[in-house]
Formats: structure tokens, sequence, C-alpha cells
């Protein structure tokens, strides 16, 4: 962190993010108080070779220095959240993203940059901003989940980060809840994602469209359907929302057993964007499935950094890293 200057002012040190995603790549320079300097965004092409995105990474990177003019001596070190499953700093695969197997991130943009380079899996990222900028501020245990496509955690524990084995710690989506339900992409089958992610609202919402007065007038559902039509009153709606807030409420009081946090930020599309009485159900789901000790203390809020969520956690991954 900066230090003080003579007259007790803070010295705000710089720092590079990245934030790595299947649609878009983001860049961004910031200042270890949270502050974002400037930004660059691309869009992710999955024809592109290793070498190529390694090339163009770093040279958004160079390019938002350059906009918040900041010298390369300036910058402290790169914090960079990606998808997985990761062997540290190494991507193994990514959906969608198969000409990138074998990427080592930390390796080749250091080459590039000549700057310490910290890889985290995005959502650990996420949680590490999140607790660190955002509606975890100020506690010492804390769980990030995200609520989208799919579902994922970054765990804070005793004001670090816990990253696992090799990295890929937080894999909440991929609990098997049931044994014998749907095949995820992963292989197993009745994972969570499967029941109480904002793909499996849309799934179920097509599959009983015809059943709902409110999605029957639609061509095409989508999640924020549901969750329109929930808040319209639609029965059917509110079935398939408190199914999946169901679900996933017994997922976080496995979470909330394990980890025993002060606190737990839901955050993505569905998890920031739902209305609050779905945040109120899956509390409500907590202290009745989690041990009473812990599920009693707990608190459950909504994520705070909106859209720059992965970028401020891969600033905060920099920053913590330091």
């Amino acid at each position: 962190m900066g230090e003080r200057t003579a007259d007790g002012g803070k010295v705000l040190e710089v720092y590079a993010a990245i934030d790595v995603g299947g649609t878009k790549i983001a860049v961004g320079i910031g200042t270890d108080d949270g502050e974002l300097k400037a930004t660059e965004v691309m869009e992710t092409d999955p024809n592109w070779a290793k070498d190529e995105v390694l090339d163009r990474v770093a040279g958004a990177v160079v390019k938002v220095r350059q906009e918040a003019n900041v010298s390369n001596q300036d910058l402290v070190r790169v914090g960079l959240g990606t998808p997985g499953p990761l062997d540290g700093p190494v991507l193994l695969e990514a959906s969608n993203l198969h000409n990138w197997r074998g990427l080592n991130w930390q390796a080749g943009l250091e080459s590039r940059l000549h700057i310490p380079v910290a890889v985290e899996n995005d959502a650990t990222a996420a949680g590490i901003g999140e607790w660190m900028y955002g509606s975890g501020r100020g506690t010492n245990h804390c769980m990030y989940v995200t609520v989208s496509t799919g579902i994922g955690a970054g765990i804070i524990v005793n004001g670090q980060r816990y990253s696992g084995a090799r990295g890929n710690a937080g894999e909440f989506g991929h609990l098997v809840m049931r044994p014998d339900g749907l095949s995820c992409p992963a292989g197993h089958r009745g994972c969570l994602e499967t029941l109480a992610s904002g793909t499996a609202i849309q799934r179920t919402g097509r599959e009983r469209q015809s059943q709902s007065p409110y999605l029957m007038t639609l061509n095409q559902v989508e999640t924020r359907d549901v969750f329109s039509g929930y808040e319209a009153g639609d029965g059917v709606c509110a079935a398939i929302i408190d199914e999946a807030a169901d679900w996933l409420a017994l997922g976080l009081s496995y979470l909330v057993d394990l980890f025993n946090p002060e606190i737990i930020v839901i955050g993505g599309g569905v998890g920031t964007h739902a209305p609050a009485d779905y945040r109120e159900r899956l509390g409500n789901g907590i202290r009745r499935w989690a041990l009473p000790a812990l599920g009693e203390i707990v608190r459950l809020v909504p994520a705070q950094l909106g859209q720059d969520s992965g970028l401020m956690g891969a600033l905060a991954l920099a920053v913590m890293e330091n």
C-alpha cells in the first residue's frame, strides 16, 4: 500500500487491472484507493492464438497507462482475473476459448510488460474487489457469490483470499445437489448451476412457457422475463424463481457451515438485479438449513461494484499481492 508523505498525506500507488471474459476483455489503470484512472475494452476473439492474446492485452495495458499519464516505472503490479480452471497462472480450459488452452498469463505478460503479474480465477478476484472496495469492506470473513450464466464464489478468510491448491477454490456452482439431475458442461449431473443459475431459470421458463399467462405472450423467454413475471404476480414465474432461490439457499447454507462468514455478497447479473424478496428468500433458506449459531449471524447483501466488478477485482488483487 502507499506510504505516507512527510505531511501525513498518502502517496497513491498505481496498478494495472485486467478482466478477461468470454465476450470482452477490460483493461484499466487504477490506484490503491480503488479509483480507475483509464479503461479500455476489447472484444474477445476465440480465434486468437496465445501469443496474439498476450500481445493484444499487453498493448492495451500500455495504451491505458499512457492515457492515465503513468510511466511504466510507476506501475507497481498487474492484477488479472480470468475464467478457469487454472493451474496457478496457467489457463487449463475456458469455454469457447479452446485456442487459449495452456496460456500462461503470468509469464507471457511479465515478459512483455516487465512488471509483476498476479493471476486469479475471476470469481475470486471479484470477491477480493467486493471485500476491499465494495459491500464486504470492514469484514474479515467474507463470501462473494456470483449468480449469472453460471455460479461461482470468492472466499475471504481472516482477511486473506482462499484460492486453493491450484487457484480453483470457489467452484461453488459445481456442487452436486441432485446426482440424478441434468448434466452440466463440467460433466457432472445435478450441479447447483443446473438448478439456480440464470441459465437454469431461463431454461425452466421456456419449458413452462405454455403454463404461464405472462410468459406465453413472449416469443423468446429470457431470464429477465421470468423475473418480470415474478414481480408482476405470475404464479408460474413465482414458482420458478422460488425453486431456484431455494436451491441456491441450500448451497449457501453449506458455505455458511463450512466457512462461518460474517457476510455473503451476492453479485452477478441475477444476484445484483434480482428483487429484494428474492434475497430475503435466500436469507430465510440459509437460516433454515445452516446451523443456527452460524446462519443467524451472517448478513446477505447485494454487490456494490456493478459493471466494474471484474476490473475492480483485478485491481484489488494487484493491491493485495503487493
